[in-house]
């Protein structure tokens, strides 16, 4: 018989998921290994019995060591098996636990439901007083104003929107309201679409935007008049109402009379000669030409604030006027477009002063003409540019009083860099016989640019600015000294 001597029988018991010949490859496995171990050993010993008994000590019990093998071949399908069935068992137990609470919550609620129904029988058997309705009536309404409380406290917390007002007063001191204000409120820009909102100041001057999202904003405020007041930034900050107080004019500028006093000798204006002054702004900005292309500019201050009120028509006050040599002043006829129309000597009516709405003003452009010249005035706006000499840097350079970038007062340079003439400019369109000067010859300015050809201006040093006070005397000194200045032609 076969040694050593192994059988089915000796493994544990067989389970349904074991392999069929899972024992007998064991068997048959273990029973190579010790018979080749027993040859081995007969070779060095020839007793069979000394053998077998040295291949045990080497390896063991033949009988366990199949065991272990087939345990150890089982092991991951017993262990997975068990895995499945205490799984199973959990699952059951939870399942059992769900129906258990189920339950439980079902009866709590039929017991609610009974403990309701008591309460309920037990207030219809109540005797229902005569006032019922009444108190029912002040329930509704208490819970209508908790509605409307809680909708309006939800409003109040609205993410990002802020309460935005200006209080509008027209005398510092007094605090007397601004009314009838019209303001619109423009926002452009950031992550909102851009937008505007307009409001009207009422009787308490208060001039209600409501709710905004925060972020800049442009305010334009008018004046029931049309005098009209900029802020060019408005910050809301997010979280923060936005209350601002702004001082407002009480009414429209009142009318001031205004003398003239040219600060020129007899010989350099002569009676033979008038000077125009023009106060206003152009609208011209290098492209198309504007309706109209000029427009009178008033400003005044309100406290802190700064009013402007523009006239884009030449009516009264035009805006450009002649000056003769006796300080008389007379309005300059215009086109409809504002432009320079020729004029008849005898059509001119000067006097002693003209009518100024109060506030402040600049006089960027002056014409210094003969009066023969005034049949010729149209040629001036014809013209458009003429060389000017400048002080600010030695030479001559090209001056449009058309253009508003070149005008000095202009808003359209007011902070930018595109302005060529921050003074103002004084021009002599019609040029005299021109002459021939020798250098080193000493020549005032006037007489240089009236009998030299191509020269039509000098660029003062300063600009001339005014300011029409009501209640005063207003004397506007025009000084033009700097044309009787004299310097020596070069080589």
């Amino acid at each position: 018989m076969a040694w050593p001597e192994l059988s089915i029988e000796d493994f544990p018991p067989r389970r349904d998921d074991e392999p069929s010949s899972l024992r007998q490859d064991i068997i048959d496995e273990l029973s190579d290994h010790f018979a080749c171990a027993l040859n081995r050993e007969l070779h060095k010993n020839p007793d069979e019995q000394v053998a077998r008994r040295r291949v045990l000590e080497q390896f063991g019990d033949p009988i366990k060591i199949a065991r272990q093998l087939w345990l150890d071949a089982m092991k991951e399908r017993i262990m997975s098996q068990r895995i499945l069935t205490g799984m199973s068992a959990v699952m059951a137990v939870c399942c059992i636990l769900v129906v258990v609470i189920a339950w439980l919550m079902m009866k709590e609620s039929q017991l609610v439901n009974h403990q309701l129904l008591e309460q309920m029988a037990l207030i219809a058997d109540r005797p229902q007083p005569v006032a019922t309705n009444e108190v029912d009536q002040q329930i509704l309404e208490q819970l209508e104003e908790l509605n409307q409380k809680q909708g309006s406290l939800e409003n109040t917390s609205g993410i990002g929107m802020n309460q935005v007002s200006f209080q509008l007063i027209e005398d510092q001191n007094g605090q007397k309201p601004a009314v009838g204000f019209k303001g619109t409120l423009t926002k452009s820009g950031g992550k909102t679409d851009p937008f505007s909102i307009e409001a009207v100041s009422d009787e308490k001057g208060n001039l209600d935007f409501g709710k905004l999202p925060w972020g800049t904003y442009f305010l334009n405020l008018v004046a029931p008049w049309n005098e009209y007041y900029t802020k060019p930034q408005v910050t809301i900050i997010p979280g923060r109402d936005y209350s601002e107080t702004i001082d407002c004019p009480a009414a429209p500028p009142r009318e001031v009379a205004i003398h003239f006093d040219v600060n020129l000798s007899e010989k350099m204006l002569p009676e033979d000669r008038v000077l125009i002054c023009d106060f206003r702004q152009a609208r011209y900005m290098g492209g198309g030409m504007e309706d109209n292309n000029y427009y009178f500019n008033i400003t005044r201050m309100v406290d802190d604030c700064s009013w402007t009120m523009a006239q884009y028509q030449p009516m009264s006050p035009s805006g450009v006027y002649l000056v003769d040599s006796k300080n008389q002043v007379s309005a300059c006829p215009l086109t409809s477009q504002g432009e320079f129309e020729s004029i008849l000597l005898d059509s001119i009516a000067f006097k002693p002063a003209v009518n100024f709405p109060q506030g402040d003003y600049c006089l960027p452009v002056m014409y210094l003409i003969r009066k023969q010249d005034l049949s010729r005035l149209s040629e001036v706006s014809s013209a458009r540019q003429y060389l000017v000499v400048t002080k600010r840097k030695p030479g001559s350079v090209l001056f449009n009083p058309a253009r508003s970038s070149q005008r000095a007062g202009s808003e359209y340079f007011a902070g930018g860099g595109m302005a060529q003439f921050r003074t103002s400019v004084v021009l002599i369109p019609f040029n005299d016989k021109a002459e021939t000067f020798e250098p080193k010859t000493s020549v005032s300015w006037i007489d240089y640019i009236s009998h030299t050809e191509q020269i039509y201006g000098l660029e003062l040093k300063q600009t001339l600015n005014y300011s029409a006070k009501p209640d005063e005397k207003n004397i506007w000194e025009i000084n033009l000294s700097e044309l009787e200045q004299t310097f020596e032609i070069e080589k």
